[in-house]
């Protein structure tokens, strides 16, 4: 009996122990938590006390000059040599009245070692515009015409096609002419047209000259109407059975035309 009564004592003292640690240190935490508390309030009210002082200096600061006001001394003196009215003496008044009333001579050119040197404008070049009017290229029979909405017979090639050009019969070395003016923007060999001339005649129209020979002019020519292009040339293999001939083809936006609508009949 006695030996319960000792144990049981002894844990009553380490319940009081524990229960006496765990009060001093919720103690300790809620006085941290109220010390921490007052400092952040201390902080913030320095803080705002501070905002208050910056705002009070600023408010009674002088405005700042801009550079558009500051005018500096130089700056005064020619503004007011400015403003002040200059009296030009009489006798040059006189001159430059007279110097207005005379007509002005125009600028002659100087000589350069012995002779006039003599200005040359470029002249502008002229646009171009289609007339919707062609001349015939060369003299011949029409071996095939234009024919977009139906196929035609070729010997040569012995099959139905689309045909986007005439096919006018001619001998080799008959003269091949411009059939309207305007600029040669291409100038290639092509396995079926043989050389071939392509030409801007104006407002998006182009015309193509095939199976020619001997050209006179290059890339980037003007040629008027009947201008003389070059001449007809041997048929290619594509042509071999219709014998030789101009390929002639007329584009606009560069679809195939039928020519003939501007040909003279």
């Amino acid at each position: 009996m006695k030996e319960r009564k000792t144990s049981g004592s002894a844990g009553q003292k380490q319940i009081i122990m524990a229960s006496c640690l765990m009060l001093i240190l919720v103690t300790c935490l809620t006085g941290l938590y109220i010390a921490r508390k007052m400092e952040q309030q201390n902080m913030e009210a320095e803080l705002a006390k501070n905002n208050e002082k910056i705002s009070a200096d600023v408010e009674e600061a002088e405005p700042l000059q801009t550079v558009d006001s500051v005018i500096l001394p130089e700056a005064k003196e020619d503004a007011a040599a400015e403003e002040k009215p200059q009296i030009q003496p009489k006798e040059e008044l006189n001159n430059d009245m007279d110097a207005e009333q005379e007509p002005k001579e125009e600028a002659k050119a100087e000589p350069v070692g012995g002779s006039a040197v003599t200005v040359t404008q470029k002249a502008a070049e002229p646009v171009l515009q289609f007339a919707e009017e062609l001349q015939w290229p060369v003299e011949g029979n029409v071996l095939m015409n234009y024919s977009m909405d139906q196929s035609i017979y070729f010997a040569t090639l012995d099959q139905y096609k689309y045909n986007p050009a005439m096919i006018i019969g001619a001998k080799a070395g008959d003269a091949v002419t411009a059939a309207a003016a305007g600029d040669i923007v291409e100038i290639r060999e092509d396995a079926q047209t043989g050389l071939t001339v392509v030409m801007d005649i104006g407002d998006d129209y182009t015309l193509t000259y095939g199976q020619l020979a001997d050209l006179n002019f290059k890339e980037g020519a003007h040629l008027e109407a009947g201008d003389v292009i070059g001449a007809v040339a041997e048929p290619t293999k594509y042509y071999s059975l219709e014998g030789t001939n101009l390929y002639f083809e007329l584009k606009k936006d560069g679809n195939p035309v039928d020519p003939t609508e501007y040909l003279p009949q």
